[in-house]
């Protein structure tokens, strides 16, 4: 199968990559990139339901943060709108099932824009920002949305890392324009970075980066969440510093894995029929810093993308307990930073 590879424009990056996955054995090979067409820093890429493909680019002025739309087709990317995400450091992006709708966040400037979406095109709707702070003076003096996920067409989550909150927004479905909001108070100073959302729609998890840590969500028939654990991602007498990135469910969702930077692991949970978690296992990205990860669709494998070693590994995962079991394949990428499966 083939993957797109998104990195930070440095130590001689082209942007966006092609990758081939054998899942016979599961050896790497670079097919081609994408330099000419890439913005700058395309960090995060997502595909709506009619293969186009989107990416941020992951900036701020003077080279101000934007959002790619690009027709995808036979292993080639035809550019089809380039529009501005009004904030900094744009980092995260999701389209709704309808296909209509496209919400961008900005890291740096903590806030987001909206997007009308045809026929992959994108236009702006509206901007929203964040207000406030937490208790961590490094990473918590002003707001840091992070991540936006979609739990129906008109409703979706946004974590802001540096006010210690999960936001709640509901959209008019005709206008698309935002009509309410609601926050969820985490831990201060653990600072909510990446969100999903289980297949049944009963439980969120969020990955807070600060204190590495996950906190479980029960969601109930109002779509609002139930705080009912808080698990760490870290052995309890490792004293190196790390922080959480990623976090991706099996395909047959009984477990979650978490990946952590600085003790440079993917921790595997397993997950009762209450949503809660377990601790099993650690397991090396033999690697450094594993920004992203992915599991394949097929969950027979799990890749890694390690940002700091500029190398992506390939895992096999047991179909019997969750492990994962090093293929001995990596493929060299400069800072790669986000993986995704193309499914045609």
């Amino acid at each position: 199968m083939n993957w797109f590879v998104g990195t930070y424009s440095k130590r001689n990056s082209k942007g966006i990559y092609l990758l081939d996955l054998d899942e016979t054995n599961g050896e790497l090979q670079i097919l081609k990139d994408f330099e000419s067409i890439s913005p700058l820093n395309p960090s995060f890429l997502e595909f709506d339901k009619n293969n186009n493909l989107y990416s941020v680019g992951e900036s701020e002025a003077p080279n101000p943060g934007v959002v790619v739309s690009y027709r995808f087709s036979k292993n080639q990317l035809e550019k089809l709108s380039q529009v501005f995400t009004n904030g900094n450091n744009p980092c995260h992006l999701s389209i709704n099932n309808a296909n209509n709708f496209l919400v961008a966040v900005n890291y740096s400037s903590g806030d987001f824009s909206t997007y009308k979406v045809l026929n992959g095109k994108l236009k702006f709707i509206e901007k929203i920002s964040h207000n406030g702070s937490s208790i961590n003076n490094l990473r918590q003096n002003e707001p840091h949305a992070h991540s936006i996920n979609f739990i129906d067409n008109n409703n979706f989550f946004v974590c802001d890392l540096g006010v210690d909150k999960i936001f709640k927004y509901t959209t008019d479905p005709n206008s698309l324009s935002i009509i309410q909001q609601k926050s969820y108070k985490m831990t201060p100073g653990s600072g909510p970075r990446h969100f999903v959302i289980n297949s049944r729609e009963q439980f969120a998890y969020s990955i807070n980066e600060l204190d590495s840590t996950i906190t479980v969500f029960q969601i109930d028939s109002k779509k609002d969440l139930l705080p009912i654990q808080n698990i760490s991602t870290i052995p309890e007498h490792f004293t190196g510093e790390t922080t959480t990135a990623d976090l991706h469910f099996s395909k047959n969702n009984k477990y979650l894995y978490g990946s952590n930077r600085g003790h440079d692991s993917l921790a595997k949970f397993s997950i009762d029929n209450q949503g809660r978690l377990t601790f099993e296992n650690f397991f090396s990205t033999l690697g450094k810093t594993p920004r992203n990860f992915s599991i394949s669709k097929s969950g027979k494998f799990c890749l890694v993308a390690n940002e700091n070693s500029d190398n992506i590994i390939s895992f096999h995962i047991d179909q019997n307990n969750g492990d994962l079991e090093p293929t001995g394949n990596k493929v060299n990428i400069p800072s790669p930073v986000c993986l995704l499966e193309i499914i045609e």
